[in-house]
């Protein structure tokens, strides 16, 4: 008995092996669209943390009279005291948010004032709302009013107007 050699089809992939590699495809670009979105509410949780870590640091700095002189750079003895959080940028003594903007720390005597610059408005809007809880804190968006104790939704959404934002935190402690 003679075999018959096999051919091999040629030509396209069927219909139906066509649809699939479509719906893969549409699932794959769906997936990319929707981390994006993850990876900037990841910056923003970054960026809480990151202030939370600064102001539990810098509560455990104060003395007797304080926090020193007001108007004094608080950045220099985070730095000393290892207590700058790990993902923080730290340029010659000044300290970088992951948005870029720089983040400062001066003493009000008894108290403390964190500011973070460079916030995109979801950024801004989110922080504002989430860091200052109590009335021992003000919160300053731009160059707005400081509001004491929480700020709500709508007021940050107002406050946070450019795309380039700033935030004060005054903490008296």
């Amino acid at each position: 008995m003679k075999s018959m050699p096999v051919q091999k089809q040629r030509g396209f992939v069927s219909i139906e092996a066509m649809i699939v590699l479509i719906i893969i495809a549409i699932g794959i670009g769906l997936a990319v669209a929707r981390s994006a979105g993850l990876f900037g509410s990841s910056n923003v949780g970054e960026e809480q943390g990151n202030i939370a870590s600064i102001i539990a640091s810098t509560r455990a700095m104060k003395g007797s009279n304080g926090y020193g002189t007001s108007g004094t750079n608080l950045v220099p003895s985070l730095i000393k005291l290892k207590a700058v959080p790990k993902n923080m940028s730290n340029v010659s003594g000044v300290l970088y948010n992951v948005y870029g903007g720089s983040v400062t720390l001066v003493s009000t005597g008894m108290g403390f004032t964190i500011t973070s610059s460079n916030l995109p408005e979801d950024a801004c809007v989110t922080l504002a709302t989430r860091v200052a809880k109590s009335d021992a804190e003000q919160t300053k968006i731009n160059s707005g009013s400081a509001i004491t104790g929480e700020v709500t939704t709508v007021n940050a959404t107002t406050s946070c107007s450019g795309t380039s934002n700033s935030i004060s935190w005054t903490i008296s402690s």
